[in-house]
């Protein structure tokens, strides 16, 4: 079963929230390639200061 959903996170950078999609799992066997990896692949993005993360509430340093 592919589980997605939206909530408000603060970033980690900048300390500010936003909504977020939050991906916990993507079920193959339904949707198409395509949209199931750009779902496994999705990073979040602060719209204030565009920091980028699997999690942005969280300072993953790549």
């Amino acid at each position: 079963m592919t589980k997605v959903l939206k909530q408000t996170l603060k970033c980690a950078k900048c300390g500010k929230e936003s909504s977020q999609l939050l991906v916990f799992s993507v079920n193959y066997s339904l949707g198409t390639k395509e949209s199931n990896d750009q779902l496994l692949t999705h990073l979040q993005k602060c719209p204030h200061c565009g920091y980028e993360a699997i999690d942005i509430s969280k300072d993953n340093k790549r």
